[in-house]
Protein backbone atom coordinates (compact mmCIF):
# COMPACT_ATOMS: atom_id res chain seq x y z
CA UNK A 1 0.00 0.00 0.00
CA UNK A 2 3.53 2.46 0.95
CA UNK A 3 4.82 1.71 -2.24
CA UNK A 4 1.44 2.68 -4.33
CA UNK A 5 0.99 5.74 -2.09
CA UNK A 6 4.25 6.46 -2.77
CA UNK A 7 3.52 6.59 -6.62
CA UNK A 8 0.58 9.22 -6.04
CA UNK A 9 -2.04 6.64 -6.55
CA UNK A 10 -5.16 8.43 -4.88
CA UNK A 11 -6.99 5.29 -4.33
CA UNK A 12 -4.42 4.23 -1.75
CA UNK A 13 -3.88 7.14 0.33
CA UNK A 14 -8.19 6.92 0.67
CA UNK A 15 -7.93 3.37 2.10
CA UNK A 16 -4.85 4.30 4.29
CA UNK A 17 -6.63 7.19 5.52
CA UNK A 18 -9.81 4.94 6.43
CA UNK A 19 -7.57 2.35 7.35
CA UNK A 20 -5.50 4.25 9.97
CA UNK A 21 -7.84 6.91 11.16
CA UNK A 22 -9.23 3.99 13.28
CA UNK A 23 -6.14 3.44 14.76
CA UNK A 24 -4.59 7.18 14.87
CA UNK A 25 -7.70 8.75 16.37
CA UNK A 26 -7.61 6.91 20.49
CA UNK A 27 -3.79 7.68 20.02
CA UNK A 28 -4.28 11.22 18.98
CA UNK A 29 -7.32 12.25 21.33
CA UNK A 30 -4.85 10.82 24.50
CA UNK A 31 -2.26 13.22 22.88
CA UNK A 32 -4.95 16.39 22.94
CA UNK A 33 -7.76 15.69 25.17
CA UNK A 34 -10.11 16.84 22.81
CA UNK A 35 -11.58 14.49 19.65
CA UNK A 36 -12.93 17.68 18.28
CA UNK A 37 -8.89 18.73 18.37
CA UNK A 38 -7.57 15.60 17.53
CA UNK A 39 -9.80 15.13 14.14
CA UNK A 40 -8.42 19.31 13.18
CA UNK A 41 -4.44 17.31 14.43
CA UNK A 42 -5.40 14.28 12.14
CA UNK A 43 -6.27 16.09 8.93
CA UNK A 44 -3.18 18.36 9.27
CA UNK A 45 -1.10 14.63 9.64
CA UNK A 46 -2.38 12.88 6.57
CA UNK A 47 -2.39 16.33 4.37
CA UNK A 48 1.85 16.01 5.92
CA UNK A 49 1.48 12.44 4.26
CA UNK A 50 -0.17 13.33 0.95
CA UNK A 51 2.37 15.79 0.93
CA UNK A 52 5.50 13.41 1.73
CA UNK A 53 4.27 10.35 -0.02
CA UNK A 54 7.19 10.20 -2.16
CA UNK A 55 9.32 9.51 0.64
CA UNK A 56 7.63 6.40 1.57
CA UNK A 57 9.39 4.40 -0.92
CA UNK A 58 12.37 4.86 1.12
CA UNK A 59 11.13 5.10 4.70
CA UNK A 60 12.07 1.82 6.74
CA UNK A 61 9.44 2.23 9.05
CA UNK A 62 6.25 3.76 7.65
CA UNK A 63 3.89 3.26 10.60
CA UNK A 64 6.31 4.89 13.06
CA UNK A 65 7.14 7.55 10.73
CA UNK A 66 3.05 7.91 10.93
CA UNK A 67 2.94 7.97 14.83
CA UNK A 68 6.17 10.12 15.05
CA UNK A 69 3.88 12.53 12.92
CA UNK A 70 1.02 12.17 14.80
CA UNK A 71 2.96 12.99 18.27
CA UNK A 72 4.99 16.02 16.51
CA UNK A 73 1.85 17.52 14.67
CA UNK A 74 0.35 17.12 17.89
CA UNK A 75 2.44 18.70 20.54
CA UNK A 76 2.89 21.73 17.82
CA UNK A 77 -1.07 22.44 17.87
CA UNK A 78 -0.64 21.96 22.00
CA UNK A 79 2.26 24.61 22.14
CA UNK A 80 0.44 26.71 19.57
CA UNK A 81 -3.02 26.43 21.98
CA UNK A 82 -0.74 27.42 24.94
CA UNK A 83 0.51 30.79 23.11
CA UNK A 84 -2.96 31.47 22.01
CA UNK A 85 -4.33 30.76 25.50
CA UNK A 86 -1.42 33.02 27.37
CA UNK A 87 -1.43 36.22 24.35
CA UNK A 88 -5.20 36.26 25.52
CA UNK A 89 -4.52 36.41 29.20
CA UNK A 90 -2.02 38.82 28.66
CA UNK A 91 -4.16 40.62 26.77
CA UNK A 92 -7.13 40.46 29.24
CA UNK A 93 -4.55 41.40 31.96
CA UNK A 94 -3.04 44.19 30.46
CA UNK A 95 -6.62 45.78 29.62
CA UNK A 96 -8.05 45.04 33.19
CA UNK A 97 -4.75 46.68 34.29
CA UNK A 98 -5.40 49.98 31.60
CA UNK A 99 -9.01 50.37 32.76
CA UNK A 100 -8.27 50.14 36.37
CA UNK A 101 -5.38 52.79 36.03
CA UNK A 102 -7.81 54.98 34.00
CA UNK A 103 -10.62 54.59 36.83
CA UNK A 104 -7.43 55.36 39.29
CA UNK A 105 -6.30 58.28 37.31
CA UNK A 106 -10.22 59.75 37.09
CA UNK A 107 -10.56 58.91 40.64
CA UNK A 108 -7.52 61.25 41.72
CA UNK A 109 -8.70 63.81 39.90
CA UNK A 110 -12.02 64.44 40.63
CA UNK A 111 -10.44 64.30 44.47
CA UNK A 112 -7.71 67.12 43.49
CA UNK A 113 -10.87 69.15 41.78
CA UNK A 114 -12.59 68.16 45.01
CA UNK A 115 -10.03 68.93 47.78
CA UNK A 116 -9.08 72.50 44.96
CA UNK A 117 -13.08 73.38 45.93
CA UNK A 118 -13.27 72.59 49.67
CA UNK A 119 -10.10 74.80 49.71
CA UNK A 120 -11.92 78.13 47.98
CA UNK A 121 -14.84 77.51 50.62
CA UNK A 122 -15.38 79.74 53.51
CA UNK A 123 -13.31 78.82 56.67
CA UNK A 124 -16.28 77.88 58.76
CA UNK A 125 -18.46 76.60 55.69
CA UNK A 126 -14.99 74.41 55.09
CA UNK A 127 -14.70 73.14 58.96
CA UNK A 128 -18.31 71.83 58.72
CA UNK A 129 -17.62 70.47 55.54
CA UNK A 130 -14.24 68.59 56.91
CA UNK A 131 -16.24 67.37 60.15
CA UNK A 132 -18.76 65.31 57.48
CA UNK A 133 -16.89 64.48 54.94
CA UNK A 134 -13.21 63.33 56.71
CA UNK A 135 -14.22 62.77 60.01
CA UNK A 136 -17.99 61.66 58.90
CA UNK A 137 -19.89 63.13 62.03
CA UNK A 138 -23.48 63.84 61.66
CA UNK A 139 -25.17 67.04 61.46
CA UNK A 140 -26.17 66.91 65.47
CA UNK A 141 -21.86 65.85 66.43
CA UNK A 142 -21.05 68.77 64.05
CA UNK A 143 -23.15 71.30 65.86
CA UNK A 144 -22.81 70.77 69.48
CA UNK A 145 -18.93 70.27 68.35
CA UNK A 146 -19.06 73.95 66.86
CA UNK A 147 -21.49 75.66 69.20
CA UNK A 148 -24.13 76.16 66.16
CA UNK A 149 -27.86 74.93 65.48
CA UNK A 150 -28.50 71.50 63.15
CA UNK A 151 -30.13 73.74 60.86
CA UNK A 152 -26.91 75.97 60.08
CA UNK A 153 -24.79 72.50 60.05
CA UNK A 154 -27.53 71.60 57.15
CA UNK A 155 -27.26 75.25 55.61
CA UNK A 156 -23.49 75.16 55.59
CA UNK A 157 -23.11 71.34 53.77
CA UNK A 158 -25.93 72.83 51.23
CA UNK A 159 -24.10 75.47 50.52
CA UNK A 160 -20.63 73.69 50.20
CA UNK A 161 -21.96 71.04 47.92
CA UNK A 162 -23.20 73.48 45.72
CA UNK A 163 -20.17 75.40 45.58
CA UNK A 164 -18.12 72.07 45.13
CA UNK A 165 -20.44 70.36 43.00
CA UNK A 166 -20.09 73.74 40.30
CA UNK A 167 -16.78 74.06 40.78
CA UNK A 168 -16.33 70.71 39.70
CA UNK A 169 -18.62 70.90 36.24
CA UNK A 170 -16.94 74.41 36.03
CA UNK A 171 -13.16 72.92 36.13
CA UNK A 172 -13.63 69.19 35.26
CA UNK A 173 -16.83 68.94 33.35
CA UNK A 174 -17.52 66.39 36.21
CA UNK A 175 -21.35 66.73 37.12
CA UNK A 176 -23.04 62.77 38.27
CA UNK A 177 -19.85 61.19 39.59
CA UNK A 178 -18.90 64.08 41.51
CA UNK A 179 -22.28 64.28 43.25
CA UNK A 180 -21.94 60.26 43.75
CA UNK A 181 -19.44 61.32 45.86
CA UNK A 182 -20.53 64.20 47.57
CA UNK A 183 -24.58 63.38 48.31
CA UNK A 184 -24.00 61.31 51.54
CA UNK A 185 -23.57 64.66 53.16
CA UNK A 186 -27.07 65.63 53.68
Amino acid sequence: MFDRLAQGDEESFEKLVHTLYKKLFPFTVSLIKSETEANDVLQEVFLKIWLHRTSFSTIENPMGWIYTVVANTASNFLRTKLRHELRIKAYQNRSVTSADMEEQLDANFTQSLINEAVNKLPAKRKQVFLLSRKEGLSRKEIATRLNVSENTVRNQLVEALQFVREYLTQRGGLTIPAILILMDIL
